[in-house]
C-alpha cells in the first residue's frame, strides 16, 4: 500500500510541476455585471463546443479568468456575453493576457436579435501583445493567406462564385516557400504546425501538389494534431468521403455491409484497411470519424447502425481522444432526435411560477419559443390560446419568451392575454444554447416521460391540431405531415 501511495504522489508530483497558470484580465465596456463565459470545441470532428469557465463582470467593467493548462498545451476559443460571439483566441500554457472589448450596449431594449441572422461580432484588442506572440501571429499569417488568396484568385466587388481562378502551380509553391522562409527562425510549436497544414490545404484546395504527395509530406507517419484547428481542417478536407467515394481500394458493397445489413465495427475497420493509405490504426479510425459524421446525414446508411457502431467504438478504442470524439459525434448528431431528453431548462413566469423538467411528467407539452417583438409569434400564440380550449386536460401548452428583457414580456401580456401559462428564459444564456434555437416562433412537443417527441414540429396555424390527433390516437406521424417551425 505504501509503494501504491508514493508511486501515487509521485504521479500528482509530476502533473503538478507540468501544470501551469494563464491569466485574462479584461475590460467589457457596457456588459456591466453580466456574465461572460469561454468556449472551446471539445474536438474538431464534431465541434462540440464545451464551457471552459464563466465569470462575473463586475461593476466597472472589468472581469479575469484563471486557466490550468499543461506544458506545451494552447487553449482555443471565444467568448460570449449573452448571446454575443467574439472571434477566436489562443491562450498558451503559461501566458498573461489583458484585452479590452469594443464598447457595446448589451442592454439595449429596443435590439431584435435573431441568432440565426445576426452578425455581431464582438470585438477585443490584446493590449499587451508583441509580434512573437501566437495570436499576433496567426493573426498576421491570416491577412497575408488572404490577400495572397484574394489576389491571385481573381476576387473583387464584382466576382462571381463561376469566375474564381485557380493560380498556377508556381504561384503556389512560390508563395508555400515565402511563408516558409519568412517565419522560419519562429519556435512556436503551435505557429509553426498551424501555418503548415494551412499551406498543405491551400495547396490541396488548388491542386498544386498531388493527393499522394501531400499525404507523404504531411500525413506518413505523422502524429494527428486532434488540437490543432489548421490541422484538422487539412484532415478533415483531405479524407472527406474518403472512404465511400475516393478510395478505390475500399469497396463500397463492404460499408453498407458492416453499417446497414449487420453493423459490424471491426468489419467496417478491417474493410479500411484494404487502402494503404489507411494502414495506420489510429488514421484509420479517425478517418472512419469523420466519414461517419457526413454519413450520417445521407439518405445511404442508417442513423441507428451508424449510432451503434458508434457506441461500439467509444467503449472498446483504445485511443481515448477518438473515443471521447465518438461520444461527442453521438451527441451532436442525436441530441434533438425523438426519444432523446429535453436538455435541462427552468422558465419563470411573471409572478415567479416556476416551469422546469419536473413539470413535464405524465404528460404531453406543447412548448411554445417566441419573441413578443415578433408578429408572426404573436399570431401563432393566438391559434395556440383557441387550440387550448380542445386538449387542456391532456396536453399541457407552455409559452416562453425568449426576450432579452423580462419587462419586455410584462408589456407584451399587459396587452395579450392567454388561457395558457407564459414564461420567460430568465436570460439563462447556457439553457438558451442548450436548445439551439435559431428562429421564432419554434415548437416543440415533448412526451410524458420528458423526451423528445420533436424537436422542432408544426406550429399551430399549420395543422398542429391534426398531429395531436394522431399522437392522442397513438399514431406515428409521417415525415410529410410535419412542417418545421420557421
Amino acid at each position: 500500500m505504501k509503494i501504491l501511495l508514493a508511486f501515487v504522489a509521485s504521479i500528482l508530483f509530476v502533473l503538478n510541476i507540468q501544470a501551469a497558470k494563464s491569466v485574462i484580465n479584461g475590460y467589457a465596456p457596457g456588459a456591466e455585471n453580466l456574465t461572460i463565459r469561454f468556449y472551446t470545441w471539445d474536438d474538431f470532428i464534431s465541434n462540440r463546443e464545451k464551457l471552459v469557465d464563466s465569470v462575473l463582470i463586475d461593476s466597472t467593467g472589468h472581469f479575469t479568468f484563471t486557466f490550468t493548462l499543461y506544458e506545451k498545451q494552447v487553449l482555443m476559443g471565444f467568448f460570449r456575453i449573452m448571446d454575443f460571439t467574439s472571434s477566436e483566441m489562443y491562450i498558451p500554457a503559461n501566458k498573461s493576457y489583458s484585452i479590452e472589448f469594443r464598447p457595446f450596449d448589451y442592454k439595449d431594449p429596443n435590439r431584435i436579435h435573431i441568432p440565426m441572422l445576426s452578425n455581431i461580432i464582438l470585438e477585443y484588442s490584446i493590449k499587451n501583445t508583441d509580434p512573437h506572440d501566437l495570436n499576433q501571429l496567426i493573426g498576421s499569417y491570416n491577412l497575408e493567406m488572404a490577400g495572397f488568396l484574394f489576389e491571385k484568385s481573381g476576387i473583387n466587388n464584382s466576382t462571381s462564385s463561376y469566375s474564381l481562378k485557380r493560380p498556377a502551380k508556381t504561384v503556389v509553391d512560390s508563395f508555400v516557400v515565402a511563408v516558409n522562409e519568412k517565419y522560419k527562425n519562429e519556435n512556436n510549436e503551435f505557429f509553426k504546425n498551424y501555418y503548415t497544414y494551412s499551406l498543405a490545404n491551400v495547396q490541396l484546395n488548388m491542386q498544386s501538389l498531388s493527393k499522394k504527395n501531400l499525404f507523404n509530406q504531411y500525413l506518413y507517419k505523422k502524429p494527428i494534431l486532434y488540437d490543432n484547428v489548421a490541422y484538422m481542417e487539412f484532415f478533415g478536407n483531405y479524407f472527406s468521403d474518403f472512404i465511400y467515394g475516393v478510395s478505390n481500394k475500399i469497396q463500397p458493397y463492404d460499408i453498407e455491409l458492416n453499417v446497414n445489413i449487420k453493423p459490424n465495427l471491426q468489419g467496417l475497420v478491417d474493410s479500411l484497411g484494404k487502402d494503404t493509405l489507411l494502414r495506420n490504426e489510429q488514421l484509420r479510425e479517425a478517418v472512419l470519424l469523420l466519414n461517419m459524421r457526413d454519413w450520417y446525414t445521407e439518405h445511404t446508411f442508417k442513423k441507428d447502425s451508424l449510432i451503434k457502431i458508434l457506441n461500439t467504438y467509444a467503449a472498446t478504442t483504445k485511443f481515448d481522444i477518438q473515443g471521447k470524439i465518438a461520444r461527442n459525434l453521438i451527441f451532436m448528431l442525436t441530441r434533438y432526435n425523438a426519444g432523446s431528453n429535453l436538455p435541462p431548462v427552468t422558465f419563470y413566469s411573471l409572478d415567479n411560477t416556476i416551469f422546469n423538467n419536473d413539470s413535464l411528467k405524465n404528460k404531453y407539452t406543447y412548448l411554445v419559443f417566441f419573441a413578443t417583438w415578433s408578429h408572426a409569434c404573436l399570431a401563432e400564440l393566438l391559434v395556440l390560446d383557441k387550440l387550448y380550449q380542445d386538449w387542456q386536460g391532456r396536453i399541457q401548452f407552455v409559452g416562453v419568451s425568449m426576450d432579452r428583457e423580462p419587462l419586455k414580456l410584462f408589456y407584451f401580456l399587459d396587452e395579450h392575454s392567454f388561457s395558457f401559462p407564459i414564461y420567460h428564459f430568465g436570460t439563462n444564456w447556457v439553457m438558451a444554447e442548450s436548445l439551439s434555437l435559431q428562429s421564432y416562433p419554434h415548437g416543440m412537443l415533448i412526451g410524458p416521460d420528458g423526451k423528445f417527441i420533436r424537436y422542432c414540429t408544426t406550429l399551430p396555424s399549420r395543422g398542429i391540431n391534426d398531429y395531436f390527433k394522431q399522437i392522442m390516437l397513438r399514431a406515428k406521424p409521417s415525415e410529410e405531415d410535419l412542417t418545421p417551425g420557421q
